[in-house]
C-alpha cells in the first residue's frame, strides 16, 4: 500500500485508539530503540524522552520519507527485517507495530530482532493476529487470500504470539484485544 494512502486508510483507525494504542506501545522505553516496520511513521511522535536514540526501518523509501516529518532526530533507513543491518546486541529495545502480518518469512525476521538486541532487551509488539474464536479464525482464513492482494501483503490470520514464542523470546506480556483479533505481545530476549 503506497505511503499516502495507508495514511489516509489509518487516520480513522488512529481516532478510534489505534494511535492510542501506538502511544502504550513505546511507553516506559528507554536507551537504544529501533522500530522495525516504521512505515510512514506514525508511531514516532509517541517515543518518550528517555529514548536516547531512534532508528526506524522500513523497506518502503516512500513512507520512510514521510516518517521525517513526524520527528526530528529519528535515524530513517530502507532495510528489510528479515536483514537487519546492525551488529549484534545493537539496541535496548525494538519495536514493531502492524508488521508482523506482513513479513515474508517472519521467524527469519524475529531471529534478526533476537540477534540486534541486548541480552535481556524488550521486544514489544502491536499486532492484528489470528483470532482465538474458531468462528472469527475460519472468517480470517477465508478472508487471508484475497485481503492479502489488496493490502500489500498483510496476513489476516498469522499466529504472531506463536511466532514470537517459538523465536526463544520470554513473554513478559500478552494483551489481547478486539475480541481477540490485536494484541500487545511484550517480550524478552534470553
Amino acid at each position: 500500500m503506497k505511503a499516502l494512502a495507508y495514511d489516509a486508510v489509518m487516520a480513522p483507525l488512529g481516532w478510534v485508539g489505534l494511535n492510542a494504542a501506538r502511544r502504550q506501545l513505546v511507553e516506559g522505553l528507554s536507551g537504544r530503540v529501533l522500530e522495525v516496520g516504521a512505515g510512514t511513521g506514525l508511531a514516532l511522535p509517541g517515543y518518550p524522552d528517555a529514548v536516547t536514540s531512534v532508528t526506524a526501518v522500513d523497506v518502503d523509501l516512500g513512507a520512510l520519507l514521510r516518517a521525517r516529518a513526524r520527528r526530528s532526530g529519528v535515524a530513517l533507513l530502507q532495510a528489510d527485517a528479515q536483514a537487519l543491518p546492525f551488529p549484534d546486541a545493537s539496541f535496548d529495545a525494538v519495536v514493531s507495530s502492524l508488521v508482523f502480518c506482513c513479513v515474508d518469512a517472519p521467524a527469519t525476521a524475529l531471529a534478526e530482532v533476537g540477534r540486534v538486541l541486548k541480552p535481556g532487551g524488550e521486544l514489544r509488539l502491536l499486532e492484528h493476529v489470528r483470532a482465538s474464536s474458531p468462528v472469527l479464525a475460519l472468517a480470517q482464513d477465508l478472508l487471508t487470500p484475497a485481503w492479502h492482494r489488496l493490502s500489500g501483503g498483510c496476513r489476516l490470520n498469522r499466529d504472531t504470539f506463536r511466532l514470537v514464542e517459538n523465536a526463544g523470546f520470554r513473554i513478559v506480556r500478552r494483551e489481547q484485544r478486539l475480541g481477540g483479533v490485536g494484541e500487545f505481545i511484550f517480550a524478552r530476549r534470553p
